[in-house]
């Protein structure tokens, strides 16, 4: 039986709808979107921090990114709904003051591809911080993109 070609074009459209979906992701990298990652260094050298807690303020529900462990880097997530998030490091250490670190950014949507699909990266436009254990910031390359690259670093004093 010969199909018209109305019917035609739509079970080749069926087709083609089908195979668009079972199509995977196996080559997107990992984050859908940019995160900073954050490390913690003593002068040029990479060092871990003991006991620490990372939370975000104002962050919806639990806003921990991670509590009372060791770590030398951390994520710190951004949000694409604000132009700004803070971040407070809480070093569990009673004679020790919490620092924070403000970071203003702008939200670029960017598409990636049609396996891959759009994300969003960031330009950080400014920073501030605390001094209290932290000595300075600094943020090489203002541009967040899902590359797990030190983006942040955090000079501790």
């Amino acid at each position: 039986m010969r199909l018209g070609r109305k019917y035609g074009a739509l079970v080749a459209a069926v087709i083609l709808a089908a195979t668009m979906l079972s199509c995977n992701n196996d080559n997107c990298k990992g984050n859908s979107n940019g995160i900073p990652l954050a490390a913690f260094f003593d002068d040029d050298k990479q060092v871990s921090i003991t006991n620490l807690t990372v939370y975000g303020i104002g962050a919806p529900n639990d806003s921990a990114i991670i509590r009372k462990t060791a770590a030398s880097q951390v994520y710190l997530p951004l949000r694409i709904t604000v132009p700004t998030c803070s971040y407070v490091f809480d070093y569990n250490d009673d004679g020790m003051l919490n620092d924070t670190i403000t970071l203003n950014y702008d939200v670029i949507p960017y598409f990636e591809s049609v396996e891959c699909g759009s994300m969003y990266n960031f330009i950080i436009t400014s920073w501030e911080y605390t001094q209290n254990a932290i000595d300075s910031v600094a943020i090489p390359n203002p541009l967040i993109t899902n590359s797990d690259v030190v983006t942040i670093k955090i000079y501790m004093q």
